[in-house]
């Protein structure tokens, strides 16, 4: 879950986190603007109101979730299909958990 004002560790927690809403919610996105400072994601539909915007807070490493619209614009039949934030570490947090043996 994601919502505005939400705290992560360091850019790489958070965009972690976006990956896996991303695969669950079947869209991709894309990085707008991103520096030490700031990160800026859109939807990769280019007319899409979907957006997140966090920023580093000036008291350490923690970025705060400023702006998120949630909402889709863009068709659900073109949504891309391909997965463009599907990376092997993304897949293996999915996946690792099913294979764990359990009680031994």
């Amino acid at each position: 879950m994601i919502y505005k004002g939400q705290f992560f560790p360091t850019k790489k927690d958070l965009k972690r986190l976006v990956r896996h809403f991303a695969i669950r919610q079947n869209f991709e996105w894309k990085v707008k603007k991103s520096n030490k400072t700031t990160l800026h994601l859109v939807c990769l539909m280019g007319n899409c109101m979907w957006k997140l915007r966090a920023v580093r807070r000036d008291e350490g490493t923690y970025f705060q979730v400023r702006s998120f619209v949630n909402g889709h614009t863009c068709p659900l039949e073109e949504i891309h299909r391909r997965h463009r934030q599907a990376s092997t570490v993304i897949i293996g947090d999915v996946i690792a958990p099913r294979l764990q043996q359990q009680d031994g």
